[in-house]
Protein backbone atom coordinates (compact mmCIF):
# COMPACT_ATOMS: atom_id res chain seq x y z
CA UNK A 1 0.00 0.00 0.00
CA UNK A 2 3.18 2.55 0.81
CA UNK A 3 4.27 1.78 -3.06
CA UNK A 4 1.08 2.31 -4.18
CA UNK A 5 0.25 5.22 -2.20
CA UNK A 6 -3.19 5.04 -1.20
CA UNK A 7 -5.43 5.63 1.98
CA UNK A 8 -7.15 2.08 2.18
CA UNK A 9 -6.18 -1.05 0.16
CA UNK A 10 -8.97 -3.97 -0.06
CA UNK A 11 -9.26 -7.50 -1.21
CA UNK A 12 -13.04 -8.54 -2.31
CA UNK A 13 -14.32 -11.40 -4.09
CA UNK A 14 -16.87 -11.72 -6.61
CA UNK A 15 -20.19 -13.79 -5.57
CA UNK A 16 -23.59 -13.98 -7.13
CA UNK A 17 -26.09 -11.90 -5.41
CA UNK A 18 -30.12 -11.75 -5.62
CA UNK A 19 -29.98 -8.80 -7.61
CA UNK A 20 -26.51 -9.67 -9.81
CA UNK A 21 -23.06 -9.87 -8.99
CA UNK A 22 -22.01 -8.31 -5.31
CA UNK A 23 -18.39 -8.33 -3.86
CA UNK A 24 -17.50 -10.01 -0.57
CA UNK A 25 -14.40 -7.91 1.56
CA UNK A 26 -12.40 -10.24 2.94
CA UNK A 27 -10.13 -7.43 4.18
CA UNK A 28 -9.02 -3.53 3.91
CA UNK A 29 -5.74 -1.75 5.44
CA UNK A 30 -6.84 1.32 6.89
CA UNK A 31 -3.31 3.40 6.06
CA UNK A 32 -5.00 6.42 8.99
CA UNK A 33 -5.57 3.68 11.22
CA UNK A 34 -2.93 1.04 10.77
CA UNK A 35 -5.88 -1.83 10.62
CA UNK A 36 -7.12 -4.02 8.99
CA UNK A 37 -10.92 -3.47 8.91
CA UNK A 38 -13.95 -5.16 7.34
CA UNK A 39 -16.31 -3.94 4.80
CA UNK A 40 -20.06 -5.16 4.22
CA UNK A 41 -20.35 -6.53 0.92
CA UNK A 42 -21.51 -4.74 -2.14
CA UNK A 43 -24.39 -5.48 -4.24
CA UNK A 44 -26.83 -3.39 -5.83
CA UNK A 45 -28.44 -3.24 -9.25
CA UNK A 46 -26.85 -0.75 -10.41
CA UNK A 47 -23.41 -3.19 -10.04
CA UNK A 48 -23.47 -4.04 -14.19
CA UNK A 49 -21.19 -1.57 -14.88
CA UNK A 50 -18.56 -2.24 -12.64
CA UNK A 51 -18.53 -5.84 -13.09
CA UNK A 52 -18.47 -5.11 -16.96
CA UNK A 53 -14.97 -2.68 -16.61
CA UNK A 54 -13.58 -5.17 -14.76
CA UNK A 55 -13.98 -8.30 -17.54
CA UNK A 56 -13.44 -5.58 -20.75
CA UNK A 57 -10.15 -3.93 -18.89
CA UNK A 58 -8.98 -5.81 -16.27
CA UNK A 59 -9.40 -2.20 -14.08
CA UNK A 60 -10.33 0.79 -13.16
CA UNK A 61 -8.92 3.89 -13.00
CA UNK A 62 -11.76 6.23 -10.90
CA UNK A 63 -10.01 9.45 -9.90
CA UNK A 64 -13.52 10.73 -8.86
CA UNK A 65 -15.16 7.56 -7.95
CA UNK A 66 -18.34 9.39 -6.92
CA UNK A 67 -19.28 10.17 -10.69
CA UNK A 68 -16.97 7.27 -12.67
CA UNK A 69 -19.24 5.40 -14.50
CA UNK A 70 -18.26 1.95 -13.29
CA UNK A 71 -18.29 3.50 -9.58
CA UNK A 72 -21.03 6.23 -9.17
CA UNK A 73 -24.07 3.29 -8.79
CA UNK A 74 -22.52 0.57 -8.15
CA UNK A 75 -21.18 2.03 -4.36
CA UNK A 76 -23.43 4.84 -4.11
CA UNK A 77 -23.84 6.09 -0.49
CA UNK A 78 -20.98 3.85 0.53
CA UNK A 79 -18.32 6.15 -1.11
CA UNK A 80 -19.79 9.00 0.51
CA UNK A 81 -20.52 7.47 3.91
CA UNK A 82 -16.59 6.53 4.11
CA UNK A 83 -15.89 9.60 2.64
CA UNK A 84 -13.57 7.63 -0.70
CA UNK A 85 -12.97 10.29 -3.44
CA UNK A 86 -10.78 7.55 -5.84
CA UNK A 87 -10.90 4.33 -6.48
CA UNK A 88 -8.53 2.15 -8.30
CA UNK A 89 -9.04 -1.40 -8.71
CA UNK A 90 -7.79 -4.24 -10.55
CA UNK A 91 -9.83 -7.92 -11.49
CA UNK A 92 -7.64 -11.01 -10.37
CA UNK A 93 -8.78 -14.81 -11.85
CA UNK A 94 -8.41 -18.33 -10.81
CA UNK A 95 -8.17 -20.87 -13.39
CA UNK A 96 -8.78 -18.00 -15.99
CA UNK A 97 -11.99 -16.92 -14.33
CA UNK A 98 -12.47 -13.65 -12.31
CA UNK A 99 -12.15 -14.21 -9.21
CA UNK A 100 -11.62 -11.40 -6.89
CA UNK A 101 -10.54 -7.63 -7.25
CA UNK A 102 -8.16 -5.23 -5.44
CA UNK A 103 -8.74 -1.79 -4.72
CA UNK A 104 -7.02 0.76 -3.63
CA UNK A 105 -9.40 4.11 -2.21
CA UNK A 106 -8.26 7.63 -1.43
CA UNK A 107 -10.20 9.25 1.37
CA UNK A 108 -11.03 13.02 1.77
CA UNK A 109 -9.04 14.12 -1.48
CA UNK A 110 -9.29 13.10 -5.19
CA UNK A 111 -6.28 11.11 -6.44
CA UNK A 112 -4.99 11.24 -10.09
CA UNK A 113 -4.10 7.51 -10.16
CA UNK A 114 -0.82 7.14 -12.22
CA UNK A 115 0.42 4.09 -14.91
CA UNK A 116 2.89 3.02 -12.50
CA UNK A 117 0.48 2.84 -9.83
CA UNK A 118 -2.15 0.68 -11.74
CA UNK A 119 0.94 -1.02 -12.89
CA UNK A 120 1.67 -1.84 -9.61
CA UNK A 121 -1.65 -2.80 -8.42
CA UNK A 122 -1.79 -5.82 -11.70
CA UNK A 123 1.88 -6.74 -10.23
CA UNK A 124 0.10 -7.73 -6.38
CA UNK A 125 -2.75 -9.29 -8.40
CA UNK A 126 -1.28 -11.77 -10.42
CA UNK A 127 0.99 -12.59 -7.70
CA UNK A 128 -2.32 -13.27 -5.43
CA UNK A 129 -3.81 -15.34 -8.13
CA UNK A 130 -1.09 -18.00 -8.04
CA UNK A 131 -1.11 -18.22 -4.44
CA UNK A 132 -4.93 -18.21 -4.60
CA UNK A 133 -4.49 -21.23 -7.30
CA UNK A 134 -2.22 -23.32 -4.86
CA UNK A 135 -4.73 -23.16 -1.83
CA UNK A 136 -7.68 -24.12 -3.91
CA UNK A 137 -5.58 -27.18 -5.17
CA UNK A 138 -5.13 -28.23 -1.61
CA UNK A 139 -7.99 -27.58 -0.31
CA UNK A 140 -7.96 -24.93 1.69
CA UNK A 141 -9.46 -22.36 -0.09
CA UNK A 142 -13.42 -21.83 -0.44
CA UNK A 143 -14.34 -21.39 -3.73
CA UNK A 144 -16.90 -18.76 -4.46
CA UNK A 145 -19.41 -18.08 -7.17
CA UNK A 146 -17.97 -17.41 -10.18
CA UNK A 147 -18.79 -14.66 -12.57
Amino acid sequence: MTLIGCSRAGIWLFEQAQEGHSLRCLGIFDRAAERMTLAPDESSAHAGPYFEALERTGHIVAPAAKSHPATAGFFGKSLEVNGVESLLATAFSLNGELFGTFTCTEVGKVHQWTPKQLLLLKRIAARASLSLAGASRVGSLTMPAML
